[in-house]
């Protein structure tokens, strides 16, 4: 048996293998014996495998460029409150009626009162307090002509069970506080 030149490589396998195929055949059919005379000469090409060169993308470089940023403090804003009295001195009668519900719905109780809830309470204060006990919160819907001192007034008074109670009626405003008031439980 011929031996042919290892060389490394698919190629050079391929062409060892196909050498000894032709080698190993038979002889165009003559039954292959003693007879036989060797192939011919065998010609084997092989293929160069390629190179691959992988360039690297370069990085792009970021530059930070520090900022300074300047803050502007709130403004201040003061509120001048009438002499002897904790409110600021209200120019309309909603406006008035609107700070009554507010003060009672932060349970500022001294300042409703002195809104005018002393006019209209119907009581003493530990009493007029202890009537808004269950009220978890109040909703007013108002109504008054321009420069009247009659106020329109709806009031929803959420309890704290998660009722709601419904009351209607009129608020009379002088000085800057409550003077009278003609409301009826509507719902």
């Amino acid at each position: 048996m011929r031996q042919l030149p290892v060389v490394a490589g698919a190629p050079t396998v391929a062409a060892v293998l196909l050498a000894a195929a032709v080698g190993c055949g038979s002889n165009g059919g003559s039954g292959g014996g003693a007879g036989a005379s060797p192939p011919g000469p065998v010609t084997v090409t092989a293929t160069p495998t390629p190179t691959v060169t992988v360039t690297p993308t370069p990085t792009p470089t970021v530059t930070v460029t520090p900022q300074t940023v300047t803050a502007t403090p709130n403004p201040t804003v003061t509120v001048t409150t009438a002499k002897g009295g904790g409110n600021p001195t209200l120019t309309s009668a909603i406006a008035v009626v609107q700070q009554y519900y507010e003060d009672i719905s932060n349970h500022d109780y001294a300042a409703a009162w002195a809104l005018g809830g002393k006019n209209i309470g119907g009581s003493d204060y530990n009493g007029w307090v202890k009537g808004y006990a269950t009220t978890a919160s109040i909703y007013l819907g108002t109504t008054s002509t321009f420069g009247s001192n009659q106020v329109r007034a709806v009031i929803y008074a959420v309890q704290t069970d998660g009722s709601t109670k419904t009351y209607e009626g009129t608020y009379t405003v002088s000085g800057g506080v409550l003077v009278s008031a003609s409301i009826q439980q509507t719902g």
